[in-house]
């Protein structure tokens, strides 16, 4: 009775496996989407970038199979082991999608979609350090100096606009996640730079939905870089000529010059600064301010080296420039 009881079980699970559907079989055997994906350099294309795609397959063998590459409903690519393909993203706010489709050895169709949304985004940085009120250049990074950067991203889907309330920023800091300073409304970064290498600061934008993103990375250096004074005249009706600077030498052409130190690219911190005058190698004192003096000629014609010098320690690091310029009259 046992010996037929078990006889029975094994005679209907044998019937099972044969009433198993046969088009549950093939999907089985054939189904190659878990590894097939799409490799793309750059990783994170932006508009009007050249992008290089690849197929990849550890499931089937690509070398066999009759690949189709389509991007905007225009063939790229077609034929037996075509594995890649070129193409250029459209501009800004441009959605754009990229398809391909195989047909593998086996008569298997897979098929994967990329799709772009035509988002970008843009930097800005701004060094903590000083340039003299009105400079129209860029203030430089120097070491133990301040950066501020800002992310202005330019998020699109179905070429709409995103509001940027609604957008998500991920920093990293020499490809290191920074999660104190991600989430939303975090589109600005603080960064000291304590060395003179190389820093990259990265930042991925997308939104609440997922359906947009765009990703940068930014190096900075302070290296070659290092705060300078510069002599300028400075008249007290009109006040600094900062179109030209006094450079190695200067004729005076009135009885008196005032001229004017102006520090650049000196930490804006808080910190000791102490400034120093000298004229033919002996101290002299400054004017109304430590960084001006005033120079009056005599009756003999002659020249005279002046010299200034600017120290600040500031954040435990000592900054020094000096400057000088021959004065003839």
């Amino acid at each position: 009775m046992k010996k037929s009881f078990v006889f029975l079980i094994s005679l209907i699970f044998t019937l099972s496996l044969f009433s198993l559907p046969k088009s549950g079989l093939a999907q089985k055997i054939n189904d190659y989407s878990s590894d097939f994906s799409i490799e793309m350099i750059p990783e994170e294309p932006l508009p009007g970038q050249f992008v290089s795609a690849k197929l990849i397959s550890y499931q089937f063998d690509i070398d066999r199979s009759e690949i189709v590459w389509t991007f905007d409903g225009k063939i790229l690519s077609k034929g037996l082991g075509k594995k890649t393909a070129n193409f250029v993203l459209p501009s800004l706010g441009k959605e754009s999608i990229l398809t391909v489709s195989a047909v593998t050895s086996n008569g298997a169709e897979v098929s994967q979609t990329k799709k772009f949304s035509g988002s970008d985004l843009d930097f800005l940085w701004q060094a903590g350090t000083s340039v003299p009120a009105g400079y129209k250049g860029k203030a430089l990074l120097v070491k133990k100096s301040f950066v501020k950067i800002t992310a202005l991203p330019h998020l699109y889907a179905s070429s709409a606009p995103y509001f940027r309330s609604n957008i998500i920023y991920e920093w990293t800091l020499n490809y290191k996640n920074l999660p104190d300073d991600s989430g939303t409304d975090k589109n600005t970064l603080l960064v000291r730079l304590n060395g003179n290498g190389d820093y990259v600061i990265g930042v991925k934008v997308s939104t609440k939905d997922r359906k947009a993103s765009a990703q940068k990375f930014l190096h900075l250096s302070a290296e070659g870089s290092s705060g300078k004074v510069v002599l300028y005249g400075d008249d007290p009706l009109e006040g600094p000529f900062y179109g030209k600077a006094l450079g190695d030498e200067f004729i005076m052409k009135t009885k008196d010059i005032n001229i004017r130190a102006e520090p650049y690219y000196f930490n804006q911190e808080k910190g000791e600064t102490t400034y120093a005058w000298e004229m033919n190698g002996q101290a002299i004192k400054p004017g109304r301010k430590p960084n001006i003096i005033s120079l009056v000629s005599g009756t003999v014609s002659g020249n005279a080296s002046v010299n200034f010098k600017m120290e600040k320690d500031a954040a435990n690091n000592l900054q020094s420039a000096e400057s000088e310029v021959n004065i003839v009259f």
